[in-house]
Order: C-alpha cells, then sequence, then structure tokens
C-alpha cells in the first residue's frame, strides 16, 4: 500500500460512500490482508509512512466525562447528508439523547463565509453552556492534544499557532465572547464533533487533507463495537476509551450499532 499513490487517485471531495467507486479503489490498491487489532499499534504503508494509531484504553474511566449540548442534528436526509440521517441512530435505554453535534469556538456560520463575513462562536458554544462545556472537556482533550504532540507534531504546532493567531485577531477586534471560549478551549483542534448511539456507515472524511490525522475517540457505556477500515485491510476494536489517529480522508472507516450507548 503506497499512501502517497492513493490519496492522487482520490477525487477533491471523495466521501467514500459510492460502493462502484470503492470497488474500483479496492481493485487498484487491494490491501494485503485483514487483521484485527486489540492492543497498541501503528499501521504503515510500504515506505514506512504511519498511517494510523490506535491506543485502546487511552481515555482512562476517570476522565471520560461528557456533557452534551442542548441541541442536536437529526432528520430527513437532504443534500446527500447521510452523516446526520435519522436512519443512522439508535434509541438510549437511559434516557441520552441520540444525535450528532459539531463545537466549533471560532467558525463561519453557514453559508456566511469570508471575506464578506467574520467568524463566529457557534451558538453551541455560546453563554453559560458553552463555557461549561469547554471546561467539562478539558482533562481529555489535554491527553489528545498531548497523543498529537508525539503522533504528529507538524499538525500539533500548526494548530497552536492557528489557534494563537484567532485569540489575537478575537481580541484586537474586542470579540470577547469568541476570545474567552479560544482561551478556554483545550483542544488542540479547531473543531471538535460529537455523535451519540450512531451507527457510522463507511465513509471518508473529504474536507481533511492526506496528510493531515483526525483523532477518534469513543467513550460510554457499551461493549463489542469495532470500527472497520476496509481499504487498509484493518479493524479495531473500539471499546470504550479507545483512542485512533490518522488520515480520515485515506482511511475509509465504519462503525456498527452496538450494544448499549456510545
Amino acid at each position: 500500500f503506497d499512501m502517497a499513490q492513493y490519496a492522487d487517485a482520490l477525487h477533491m471531495m471523495e466521501k467514500g460512500i459510492r460502493p462502484d467507486r470503492e470497488e474500483n479503489l479496492l481493485a487498484r490498491y487491494p490491501p494485503d490482508g485483514e487483521i484485527l487489532l486489540d492492543r497498541p499499534a501503528v499501521v504503515c504503508d510500504k515506505f514506512g509512512i504511519i498511517i494510523l494509531w490506535y491506543l485502546p484504553g487511552a481515555i482512562d474511566l476517570a476522565i471520560q466525562v461528557i456533557r452534551l449540548a442542548k441541541s442536536v442534528t437529526r432528520g430527513a436526509e437532504t443534500n446527500g447528508k447521510w452523516l446526520t440521517h435519522e436512519s443512522n441512530f439508535y434509541p438510549s435505554q437511559h434516557g441520552i439523547t441520540p444525535g450528532c453535534i459539531n463545537l466549533l469556538p471560532a467558525w463561519f456560520v453557514q453559508g456566511h463565509l469570508a471575506p464578506k463575513f467574520h467568524l463566529e462562536v457557534l451558538a453551541t458554544l455560546k453563554g453559560d453552556d458553552g463555557r461549561s462545556f469547554c471546561q467539562a472537556i478539558q482533562r481529555p482533550a489535554v491527553l489528545i492534544a498531548a497523543a498529537l504532540r508525539v503522533m504528529h507534531p507538524n499538525l500539533y504546532w500548526s494548530s497552536l499557532v492557528t489557534q494563537l493567531a484567532l485569540g489575537v485577531w478575537a481580541a484586537d477586534r474586542k470579540l470577547d465572547e469568541m476570545r474567552d471560549r479560544l482561551r478556554e478551549w483545550a483542544s488542540v483542534f479547531t473543531a471538535l464533533s460529537i455523535m451519540c448511539n450512531r451507527h457510522s456507515p463507511f465513509h471518508r472524511d473529504p474536507l481533511s487533507r492526506s496528510q493531515w490525522f483526525d483523532v477518534m475517540t469513543s467513550i460510554g457505556n457499551y461493549g463489542g463495537a469495532r470500527m472497520k477500515m476496509p481499504n487498509i485491510g484493518i479493524e479495531i476494536v473500539y471499546d470504550s476509551g479507545a483512542m485512533a489517529a490518522g488520515s480520515g480522508r485515506i482511511i475509509r472507516h465504519g462503525v456498527d450499532v452496538v450494544d448499549g450507548d456510545r
């Protein structure tokens, strides 16, 4: 498997949801075999470039704190937004609301892009609820940041520089709420997505880049979860506390429905 060659074969906004397209890619770039990972591992291409980091049990139970924001995104499928289609969510037996939500301390409102419009704090992070959420995720966020410092130093430092620049920009324009959220935001990433009780069909992350890493973690009271990555021939045990990092654009991945809340 040659990661660079594979990346060149992908289209600009490759979502990984077309079976015919994926069959063609598998025929051109077949994995050497299929491996189930249940212990810490790194996966490399044939040139030794790391494609995937897998750290089971990385998020200890003591810091698995999550306070879901009040609003979640579910509903009829429109404009190909399969990510939030109601058929991909399953009910909770403990009163948790299934859904998907994005959290961003500084972002462009949908349909309001630069240069005409400026960055804003996403509505779900405004006010006291936003402050409480930022505080609640600080410990796991710092742990993920430390892991990224080892796994992908360039991305780690680039993200810190970006967030510092955003903070200066917000302060100069007296955007006090954005400045405060950025100060409280412990994640090394500028965007965080939370999916609750979602079956994730096989897909890619088209807004990512081949040389970037996305970090995925899973917490909750459930069992029997597996994350499958068919184009690289890898399946991982995705129990509570697991962390996986890799290029969401390169790696086609999906998670089935599990028994419990995830």
